[in-house]
């Protein structure tokens, strides 16, 4: 199950981690797509993505954490460590990882590092 609830948000979020991997500085606002059904499960209610890939990753994985937290469904298979760790790793499995820009990876994993240490 906690892998399933993994995998989920990584689904949710990946897509919201890397929307802004074009353009640092394109505006981002107006209205959007309503969130999926599996995002909404998986993140409950996180904040607004900002197209900034350090941002949006960072918030996710925190605010996923402590829904698990929250839940009771922590434990020592699902550390935060381990969680950011996987969470890393289905990332980087994703088809279009290797098209990214080395900024964006590493602001990616700094997000990451820092979203399980709740320093967003």
């Amino acid at each position: 199950m906690k892998r399933t609830l993994i995998a989920a948000l990584a689904a949710a979020a990946a897509p919201l981690i890397l929307v802004g991997c074009g353009s640092d500085t394109s505006d981002q606002s107006g209205d959007s797509a309503a969130p999926s059904t599996v995002e909404e499960l998986a993140i409950g209610e996180s904040p607004e993505p900002t197209g900034d890939i350090y941002h949006d990753t960072c918030n996710g994985i925190r605010e996923y954490i402590k829904t698990l937290k929250d839940a009771g469904l922590t434990g020592e298979g699902s550390t935060p460590e381990a969680i950011g760790a996987e969470f890393a790793n289905l990332a980087k499995a994703a088809p279009d990882w290797a098209a990214r820009s080395e900024q964006d990876k590493n602001d990616f994993q700094r997000g990451v590092d820092a979203g399980i240490k709740g320093e967003c």
